[in-house]
């Protein structure tokens, strides 16, 4: 797993069961997330609140900035970096409603109780490629999203509302990450002081206004290359990066490569 601010984000092909606290700061990586819990779990999704509830499978791109608002005393979880996903030629009514920002939901039955696997499959993909165990569980998760897919619903994160004064301004950036926004026009939109809307944000997300500004865009530039022709020059610009050489920079740094090279890479998966 390799999670900073100046490496590519990601978590790979892993699980997880077991007690998880409220995280203490909005994060994002280039995985499908599949979450399941006996209790509901609540996030905040590009900043408004989303919930999955108990029983259910929720699906997400966890490319967008996200965050566990209340600690769980048992979650069960998957990635699959989205590279894997697409390789499976997963349903494109699927993959294009997580790239669009759908949480995808799908109540847990025969073939889709996740817990039951999840701490097998984290020893399993834990093993060397090539090993059986993992060759076993690789297939076993490819067969577990297909289901998903198969028998999903949709629903729009951001439905229950916005969670307090921060949610309002995560939201504020997310919906507004393509203009040239700036501190001041964050802070006015929840009518408060810059200095103050700056503190109150770090506080409650864990990171700065311009940190999740930058995730905002990364994520859009993101979906634009594997959803849209543009070149690329026009990509960086309609996620809201004003100079080529930023976007470069900034997409290379969290995404560990060239703009062009991930569109290759994953338009050929």
């Amino acid at each position: 797993m390799r999670m900073s601010e100046d490496r590519p984000e990601w978590f790979g092909l892993a699980s997880f069961r077991g007690a998880v606290p409220a995280m203490f700061a909005a994060h994002r990586h280039d995985d499908l997330e599949v979450n399941a819990s006996p209790s509901p779990l609540v996030y905040l999704v590009d900043g408004r609140e989303t919930m999955i509830p108990a029983g259910s499978l929720g699906v997400f791109w966890a490319a967008r900035p996200h965050r566990l608002v209340t600690p769980v005393d048992e979650v069960s979880w998957l990635t699959v970096p989205l590279g894997v996903a697409l390789g499976w030629s997963l349903p494109g009514a699927f993959v294009g409603s997580l790239l669009a920002g759908d949480l995808v939901l799908v109540s847990e039955g025969a073939g889709l109780a996740l817990a039951e696997r999840a701490e097998l499959w984290a020893g399993a993909l834990a093993r060397d490629p090539g090993d059986a165990e993992r060759r076993a569980a690789e297939l076993e998760v490819e067969a577990l999203m297909r289901r998903i897919a198969a028998r999903r619903t949709h629903v729009a994160p951001g439905h229950p509302g916005v969670r307090g004064t921060a949610g309002e301004m995560a939201a504020f950036i997310s919906e507004r990450a393509a203009d040239d926004i700036r501190i001041d026009d964050v802070a006015r939109a929840v009518h408060l002081h810059p200095q103050y809307a700056m503190t109150l944000f770090r506080r409650a997300l864990g990171i700065t206004i311009g940190e999740y500004l930058l995730q905002c865009r990364v994520a859009r530039a993101q979906r634009l290359l594997l959803t849209t022709d543009l070149p690329i020059a026009e990509v960086g610009f309609a996620a809201g990066f004003r100079s080529q050489s930023q976007f470069y920079a900034r997409f290379r740094d969290r995404c560990g490569e060239p703009p062009a090279a991930y569109r290759r890479r994953l338009a050929g998966a």
